[in-house]
Order: structure tokens, then sequence, then C-alpha cells
């Protein structure tokens, strides 16, 4: 009965313990760079560090792209809800004896929203809009028949309206062909193990007109310079990692 009632308390202290998890939500930015490309790796839960393929390997892994060995390109569009769309676009070029160069845009929009302002919370009747950009040049090459390199280096870029931050980023990756489990007894057939690491690079924060807020040091006092220059100055966020 002692044993049953102490498992029962270490449960539920274990429990505890977990829902104080530290996360960091809402502590990033750039976070459409987390969202996958390709229906292929999306499907299988983001499972592309490995198994990507052509031109969208970059997105994944930039040492996948060494195993592509002819020039290819490619186009994703993925519609969201609420006028959301990303698109993506990769084009590479193989060099026999250097290695494999490409080029990968992504852009996410979020479409027209309406402008408030603390007076007019139903909206001024202006539009506005947002969206984040990045691009970014990787080469990847082949040190050996059964281990490959790559990098990228990319910028991005977001703005919201008149206010607009830029960024950094580098990705890292490599890949080994192992014969481990391999029917063949080739490297190519047998385990293949992926590390990566993306989008590790400089902090962004928004800069702009919209941020811009004139102030009234004196407001019930007559005859003073009621508009003493101002401004909001957001605080610097990182890009979201990924390894």
């Amino acid at each position: 009965m002692k044993r049953s009632f102490l498992i029962i308390n270490l449960l539920i202290c274990m429990s505890t313990a977990f829902s104080q998890t530290i996360n960091r939500y809402g502590s990033t930015s750039a976070n459409f760079l987390e969202i996958g490309v390709g229906s292929a790796n999306t499907a299988m839960g983001d499972a592309g560090v490995t198994f990507a393929q052509g031109p969208s390997s970059v997105y994944w892994n930039p040492a996948a792209l060494a195993f592509v060995n002819k020039n290819e390109t490619s186009f994703m569009l993925q519609p969201w809800i609420l006028d959301i769309n990303m698109m993506y676009f990769g084009a590479s070029i193989y060099l026999n004896r250097i290695g494999t160069f490409a080029l990968s845009i992504t852009q996410m929009g979020y479409g027209d929203m309406d402008v408030t302002t603390m007076a007019q919370q139903d909206g001024t009747g202006e539009k506005f809009t947002a969206n984040e950009f990045s691009a970014g040049v990787t080469f990847s090459r082949k040190i050996v028949e059964s281990f490959s390199f790559g990098a990228t280096a990319k910028l991005v870029s977001s703005k919201i309206w008149h206010s607009s931050a830029t960024a950094f980023a580098l990705d890292l990756g490599s890949i080994v062909n192992t014969s481990f489990l391999s029917p063949t007894g080739e490297a190519e057939d047998g385990l293949r193990i992926g590390m990566s690491i993306s989008n590790y690079g400089t902090r962004l924060q928004y800069d702009g007109i919209d941020l811009l807020n004139p102030i009234d040091i004196a407001p019930f006092e007559d005859g003073n310079f009621a508009d003493v220059p101002g401004q909001f100055r957001p605080g610097q966020w990182g890009t979201s990692t990924v390894l």
C-alpha cells in the first residue's frame, strides 16, 4: 500500500514539473522560416534533413544538394487561410569536380488588413499589409563519396506596413552515407545520417515611420511645444534557429 502511494506521488510530481517547462514561444522572429517546403517532406512530418531531393533540399539540409548532379529548378505555392500565401523558388547548377550551387527564395504574404488606432478601433478606412522574405545562396559538395557538406548564406527581411527589419542568417549541414543495414553492402543503399542547423544569424529589429510617436510633455499647459519627437523602440529578436 505504501509503495503504491509513493508511486502515485512520484507520477504527480513528475507531471507538475513538466507543466512548468519554459518555452520560447513569441521570443523569436521570422517564424515563416520554420514552415516546411515540399509536399513529400512535410507529409513525412518535416523529416527532410536526410531524404530531401532537388532544389528544395536547400531548405532542409544544404548538404543534400551535393547529390543533385544536374541543373534543376523548383517552384512551390502554398495557399493558407485568410489570404496568407507562401511561395518558394529554387534553382541549382551542377559544376563537375567543383560542386553544386543554388539560389533559393522564400516569400510569405499575409494579405490586406485594416488600419486601426486607439481612437478608431473599428478602422480608419486604410489598408496595410505585411510580408516576409528570404533569399539565399548555397554551395554543396561531396568531400568523399559517402560524405557531403553544404552551407547557405541568406538575407532575411520582414516588413509590416512602413516598418521593416533585416537580418543575415547561415545554414550548415552534412550527410553521411553508411553501409549499415545496406542490402547490397553499398553505402548509398544503407543508413543515411543527416545533420543540419538552420537560420543561425543576427537579430531583427523593426524601424520605420510607423514607430514615430510625437509627445506632448505638458498636455495640460498652453503654449508649450506639443510635438516633441519621440519613437517607439521595439526589441531585437533572433531568427528561428532549427537544429
